[in-house]
């Protein structure tokens, strides 16, 4: 029999295990809009299986679904569109979500493959291979094809030619949106694809720029696998003291914390993982991004368009009452303007820079003409981040820095045995797999607010700050070489000239003191 309960409840309350799911046939879930929630339990034979119904009321569905399963039930209300993402997970994509094009896995063919089936390889290959981006690159007498896997571009082989890549070109434009008769000025679009492979089903996006070429077109396409998920705090890699002083800032009543670095620098996760964070149910948390690039549980997130600019938009986000506002980028004075503006007057606001270091973003405020005193007012903290390349634990070993590496790193070596990775099947011989983050985070402190207001410059601003245990990235990447997760190379492939030779000279002056 089964047992019922009107109550209304949300999908989050509930685990979502696939075996589980699959007790019911998937057309019979997608018909009724119905949902197996949680793990059942096959020796608990008369403990009550949660079902997720739209409408719990219905005594006939929940006696044939009682009869099928042969246990007792407990209806769930829940709405469709909780039930239609909850099916997704257990079935994957399914008819009903809206894309552009599902791919199959195609068995080998001798004969050359066609245009269709070239787009299909190059988007399957990208999820595939766990690249962030594509990158088709076209010349007078040969094509291209990269992929950039952990920040890095590794050629592919491909068939496609300078004749054929045309073809490609204009089947990625329709895909895209895009005029496919349009071949002078740069174009952008999205496609969404169902990846097929046997019972799994992915949805991927991927965000599509087109620029013209002496060669013919160039086509770069961003991969963002929403199914992925969002990276927690805990999971980005921070040391346990930056990780710990991060999460309290995020739970300041107010104020401005910045995230800055270069492009690919995963900004973009870290602000995703500090929403996840905010996100207890009690705040409201709003977004205002160009575009939106994975889409975050029960946040606010609005885009960018040609209608509504991102200063209109943050304008228009401010009277909806919000706890927390993510503010994309903050590129000139008037959305600049708006962040201090809102940090100063009861929300938490996000936002991103590129500057090369933490300190460095105070300046890049000012280079936006916004006032000294409302920056020191109204910035809580900046969090400066690059992504370095793990080292493959397959096949890692001890070794010894190179010449060049001694040279230019010096006394930050000492006490410190490197490790690398030697090449195997398991990373594709790059000796790497995985990336991680490192980070300096700088709060902006009592005695940090005055040299703001004052006008102090960077140099000020920086001795500050290391007299205050400040951590530079250049510190937090030798840990992270130290405790064997990455290179040398890493370190001196993501992280400026500049900061390895103050690092450098820090450590010079500590050692005669």
């Amino acid at each position: 029999m089964a047992q019922g309960s009107d109550t209304f409840s949300e999908l989050s309350q509930y685990t979502l295990d696939r075996h589980s799911m699959r007790l019911l046939p998937e057309p019979f879930c997608r018909r009724h809009s119905v949902v197996v929630l949680g793990k059942v339990d096959a020796q608990a034979a008369d403990a009550p299986v949660p079902i997720g119904m739209v409408d719990p009321d219905n005594q006939a569905l929940r006696f044939r679904i009682s009869d099928f399963l042969q246990r007792p039930i407990q209806p769930v209300k829940l709405n469709r569109y909780e039930i239609e993402s909850a099916l997704r997970t257990g079935f994957g994509a399914g008819a009903h979500t809206k894309s552009d094009l599902v791919i199959h896995q195609r068995p080998p063919s001798r004969q050359p493959p066609t245009p269709v089936e070239l787009v299909d390889d190059l988007l399957a290959g990208a999820f595939e291979r766990k690249a962030s981006d594509i990158h088709i690159e076209s010349y007078r007498d040969d094509v291209d094809l990269r992929y950039r896997i952990d920040g890095i571009l590794h050629q592919a082989y491909t068939d496609m030619d300078p004749e054929s890549v045309k073809e490609v070109v204009s089947r990625i434009k329709i895909l895209a949106g895009m005029d496919i008769t349009e071949h002078r000025r740069p174009q952008d679009g999205r496609i969404r694809a169902v990846i097929a492979r046997s019972e799994e089903h992915k949805v991927v996006d991927y965000r599509v720029s087109v620029v013209p070429s002496p060669g013919g077109e160039d086509v770069v396409i961003r991969v963002l696998d929403s199914s992925a998920g969002l990276v927690p705090v805990s999971k980005l890699g921070m040391n346990p003291d930056t990780e710990r002083l991060f999460l309290n800032l995020l739970s300041n009543p107010e104020g401005l914390i910045l995230v800055t670095g270069p492009t690919g620098s995963g900004k973009t996760t870290t602000l995703y993982g500090a929403l996840a964070q905010l996100n207890d149910g009690r705040k409201k948390i709003i977004t205002a991004e160009d575009p939106i690039e994975y889409y975050v549980p029960k946040v606010n997130q609005k885009e960018v368009s040609p209608q509504m600019s991102h200063a209109m938009l943050l304008r228009a986000l401010l009277r909806q009452d919000p706890n927390v506002m993510l503010v994309g980028e903050i590129r000139d004075l008037e959305t600049g303007s708006m962040a201090l503006n809102a940090a100063a007057t009861g929300h938490v606001v996000l936002g991103t820079l590129h500057t090369a270091d933490a300190v460095g973003a105070v300046g890049r405020l000012r280079g936006l003409e916004l006032d000294d005193a409302d920056i020191a007012d109204s910035l809580l903290a900046v969090l400066a981040q690059r992504l370095v390349r793990r080292i493959c634990p397959q096949c890692e070993a001890p070794a010894e820095p190179t010449r060049k590496q001694l040279d230019l790193l010096g006394p930050l070596l000492e006490g410190i045995q490197p490790r690398t990775g030697m090449g195997c099947e398991e990373c594709r011989h790059t000796g790497y797999r995985g990336r991680t983050g490192i980070y300096e985070l700088l709060v902006v402190d009592s005695g940090m607010q005055d040299l703001i207001a004052q006008g102090g410059h960077s140099a000020q601003l920086r001795r500050h700050a290391r007299a205050h245990g400040f951590r530079t990235l250049v510190e937090d990447a030798l840990e992270k070489i130290a405790s064997g997760q990455t290179t040398l190379a890493e370190l001196v492939r993501v992280i400026p000239y500049r900061q390895i030779m103050a690092a450098r000279e820090d450590r010079q002056q500590g050692q005669k003191a």
